[in-house]
């Protein structure tokens, strides 16, 4: 199925393959310490910020809602990899 984007939403140039693996490894490796609470509260509070200016997450949204907005940018970036054929859907974190 051939997907459409809105020609705003895409990037202007390609990302290389290796720079998406080793995104899709820090946004895994982000997610897991977050789960178990390892990640300092001042990163954690910068990157929700970021993600909620992006629109990726709820201003002053929850540590729950951080996890959901990592692990949906790492299926984002498998999807750009070509990991699947359709853009994922997001799957509520634990």
């Amino acid at each position: 199925m051939l997907v459409r984007m809105d020609p705003v939403s895409v990037c202007a140039r390609p990302v290389l393959r290796r720079d998406a693996q080793a995104l899709i490894g820090v946004l895994a490796t982000l997610e897991a310490l977050a789960m178990v609470s390892q990640l300092d509260a001042d990163l954690v509070d910068r990157l929700s910020r970021r993600f909620a200016s992006l629109g990726l997450m709820a201003e002053g949204g929850t540590e729950r809602e951080f996890r959901q907005a990592l692990a949906d940018l790492n299926q984002r970036m498998r999807y750009a990899l070509g990991e699947y054929d359709d853009p994922p859907q997001s799957l509520p974190v634990p």
